[in-house]
């Protein structure tokens, strides 16, 4: 996921993820095990392939926070 954002571009605050990193194992549904934050109404955290975690609108896919390797 980094790297390929970085590459594309969106890997980044105001950045959209892609569909595919959306949904199925990418999605943190257990935040509070992985000492995070309660996601806002409409939020969902996504994990990155290196470790980071991304605080993302449902929605749309932007990227609102990103939390560099928790």
């Amino acid at each position: 996921m980094y790297e390929r954002g970085r590459r594309e571009g969106w890997y980044r605050r105001g950045g959209r993820v892609p569909s595919e990193y959306r949904g199925g194992s990418y999605v943190v549904n257990d935040w509070q095990r992985e000492h995070l934050s309660r996601p806002r109404r409409g939020y969902h955290w996504v994990r990155g392939d290196n470790g980071d975690f991304l605080l993302v609108a449902i929605s749309t896919g932007v990227i609102l926070n990103i939390l560099l390797h928790h």
